[in-house]
């Protein structure tokens, strides 16, 4: 009887629990003070998100305008240089040496004729020039050392000392530097010198405020403090017609050396110098 007793007891007080909770649920649903402030984090969101997507979005995107690029296929590069800056676009010329094929002209281009771009956006014309004395040193920056080496040799240069790098980095066995500069125009055979980052420092440095500057100026202001930067968005033709205008880590936050800063970047007004 007293097992039977001390059951019965349980179970009313689930049940006596179970009430209270839909009573508790009741007496909130009904509450309108509850609806009030849902609508009003609803508005406030809403208006968040348009003001976002339609303003500061297309502000540092300009995903609303676009450029139909031109067709500069078979034209000389001073032609097709015309044309592209015309139409509101920057050439940028890749060399190929092959005797066969027609010279001095453009024999392709990315992106292609017809495309919708962005303005100001870099349009890549190659150009034969049949010479075959001399190459170009490709970029290996930010790939790893294995990969580096087989570009270089696929360039028909020779890799030299490969040493890590005085600055820390948070990527390790990548390469953070290379001596001759990607793009310059080397004999074949020519000695190409790399350096590869070890992993973050053991030392806290504050995040300078780079705002303003260009990425070239935010780029060596943090290097000094041995810290590393990527700017998002960036070609490096543009680097005299931008300025930072946001940085992430913001400034003053303590990060380890070879940090890498984050730099978002926007044009340059007439006004600024």
């Amino acid at each position: 009887m007293l097992s039977a007793l001390q059951q019965d007891t349980s179970l009313a007080g689930i049940l006596s629990r179970i009430v209270k909770l839909f009573t508790t649920i009741r007496s909130t649903v009904t509450n309108p003070w509850l609806w009030v402030g849902l609508a009003v984090l609803a508005s406030i969101s809403g208006i968040l998100y348009l003001v976002f997507n339609s303003f500061l979005m297309p502000a540092f995107t300009r995903y609303d305008v676009s450029i139909q690029v031109p067709d500069v296929m078979s034209l000389t590069m001073e032609e097709a240089t015309d044309s592209l800056t015309a139409a509101g676009l920057r050439a940028e010329e890749v060399i190929l040496r092959k005797p066969k094929l027609p010279r001095d002209v453009v024999i392709d281009q990315n992106p292609p004729p017809l495309a919708l771009v962005k303005p100001g956006r870099r349009v890549y014309l190659t150009i034969n020039t049949g010479d075959t004395t001399t190459v170009v040193v490709p970029r290996v920056e930010s790939y790893g050392i294995r990969q580096a080496r087989n570009m270089l040799m696929q360039a028909d240069l020779v890799v030299g000392s490969v040493q890590p790098d005085s600055i820390p980095s948070v990527y390790v066995d990548i390469i953070t530097s290379q001596f001759p500069a990607p793009g310059q125009r080397v004999e074949p055979g020519t000695t190409v010198n790399l350096l590869f980052g070890t992993g973050l420092g053991a030392n806290n440095v504050s995040v300078p405020d780079v705002t303003g500057l260009t990425p070239k100026a935010a780029a060596q202001a943090l290097l000094e403090l041995r810290l590393r930067s990527i700017a998002v968005d960036y070609r490096p033709d543009e680097q005299d017609f931008m300025v930072v205008v946001s940085q992430a880590p913001a400034a003053g936050t303590s990060v380890k050396e070879g940090y890498e800063v984050r730099l978002f970047l926007q044009e340059r007004s007439a006004q600024q110098p």
